[in-house]
């Protein structure tokens, strides 16, 4: 197979369906008041912790990594390793790991006495039914990720291995990804949860909050240290400020920018958390089987038709920076040098159009959900107006979240779609094979149903080697 270059990458990447908009920090981030002991180490138990967002929960369902969902995953469930601030993996319901020689097969020695809220004893099944529910729910965001885990072997109770076709290099963003779910429950999970978490579920009211209680058998002694969680749904953001304002919630989750700056130029009385680079990044999805858009001279207007700093600078306020590439600035697969190849220009969108035969423009629909993420309305509205200056007229479908998901992750029926990648953070593999706008085809769950062979060739490359170099 002949050596294929960085540029030749992305560059077959740009011929997708998935624009990048901009590299987003979390955006809105996480805000709450500076506790009082800011500064100190010492901890302090009991009480109850109060956490609001404005998307509601889909279902208890942990491998569905969407906006409402990641709040409970940690409470209720365990996954077999994890990241620290570094990214470097520790041990969590695995103790402790070996590669084989080959690099094709992961042996997992898994923590004993480990119980399930309901009871049971968590074992290598567990491991198993976890592994192959993530490769065929259809919700599961990285179940192409997952997949590529091609057996799971229970030799005994407390080892798990793993046999992979060829060397995985994001194996760790499996094992920080895979949740632990009760295979006893996990059918029931419109309305419960069962995990190994150190909290339990106590409450659930649909659309409206979820509370939380210790589970007094959690494995890791003395954890956790609260009495209570509480996780609310507050739709309005702006009620959800408010809210935390007032001290009716202790925390928020994607607040609005506004409101991020205003609340971070209070003297330190918020602390304003961003996240890390590329934890999400805005894009704009485009279904290559719709007309026109089965025309890359169509696509390539439209990418030349955004306006990304202005949506950086007016809705983020600063917070985050325009981006045409997949990956954010930490990771080892951005390239500096190929930054703004693709910009704002509606003379070059217009040249693009008339070579396509569509010069007087044409008519076409933008699927949102301004409830999901704060700025999802926000660029509907920019991208709506840049478009109809090179006589593109879009209606902007604002719907009800669950609407959007089902559209979009269920049927793939979009035309077009504001949306949010994640994983950009983690392995640079991980995001074009975890995160559906970048996997192939509408078989492997990509929304925009670009389909390429050579895309695919690029995407078994990235993954077939642990020698950075090469990868690069």
């Amino acid at each position: 197979m002949r050596n294929l270059g960085r540029r030749d990458f992305l560059k077959a990447g740009a011929a997708g369906a998935s624009l990048g908009l901009l590299q987003a920090y979390g955006p809105g981030g996480l805000s709450v008041p500076t506790p009082a002991s800011a500064g100190t180490t010492s901890i302090k138990r009991g009480g109850t912790f109060t956490f609001a967002t404005t998307a509601s929960i889909q279902e208890f369902n942990p491998l569905m990594l969407i906006p409402g969902q990641y709040s409970f995953f940690r409470a209720l469930y365990n996954t077999l390793a994890h990241y620290d601030a570094q990214l470097k993996p520790q041990p969590e319901l695995a103790e402790r790991w070996d590669f084989s020689a080959d690099g094709k097969a992961l042996t997992l020695r898994l923590r004993q006495g480990v119980k399930f809220h309901s009871g049971r004893e968590f074992t290598s099944a567990d491991v198993k039914h976890s592994v192959e529910f993530g490769q065929t729910n259809e919700k599961a965001i990285m179940r192409t990720l997952y997949r590529v885990i091609k057996q799971v072997e229970t030799p005994d109770t407390y080892t798990a291995v793993f046999r992979f076709d060829s060397v995985t290099p994001g194996v760790f963003d499996i094992l920080d990804t895979l949740y632990i779910i009760d295979k006893e429950t996990i059918e029931d999970r419109n309305k419960t949860a069962i995990g190994t978490g150190p909290f339990r579920l106590d409450k659930y009211l649909p659309n409206d909050r979820a509370e939380f209680v210790p589970f007094k058998d959690y494995w890791e002694v003395g954890k956790p240290y609260l009495d209570r969680y509480v996780m609310r749904v507050i739709p309005d953001v702006s009620s959800l400020v408010l809210n935390l304002e007032t001290g009716a919630i202790d925390c928020a989750w994607r607040i609005s920018n506004l409101d991020a700056a205003r609340l971070q130029g209070l003297g330190g009385q918020y602390v304003i958390d961003t996240g890390a680079p590329g934890g999400m990044i805005f894009d704009l999805g485009l279904n290559v089987t719709a007309e026109p858009f089965t025309n890359k001279k169509v696509r390539q207007a439209i990418a030349w038709s955004i306006d990304r700093e202005r949506f950086c600078k007016t809705v983020m306020r600063g917070f985050v920076q325009p981006t045409c590439l997949m990956w954010p600035t930490n990771s080892w697969a951005h390239f500096k040098d190929l930054e703004g190849k693709i910009g704002y220009d509606l003379d070059k969108a217009k040249a693009l159009l008339k070579e396509a035969g569509l010069e007087r423009g044409f008519q076409t629909e933008l699927l949102t959900a301004s409830k999901r993420v704060f700025g999802y309305g926000e660029l509907a509205q920019i991208l709506q107006a840049d478009l109809k200056k090179i006589g593109v007229e879009a209606r902007v479908l604002d719907v009800e979240v669950a609407v959007y998901e089902n559209r979009h992750m269920v049927k793939g029926d979009i035309a077009m779609l504001v949306h949010g990648y994640g994983r950009g953070n983690r392995d640079p593999g991980s995001l074009v094979t975890g995160a559906r706008a970048w996997v192939n085809g509408w078989k492997e769950g990509n929304w925009t149903h670009f389909e390429s062979a050579e895309w695919e060739r690029w995407r078994k490359e990235l993954n077939s080697t642990l020698d950075v170099e090469r990868r690069n």
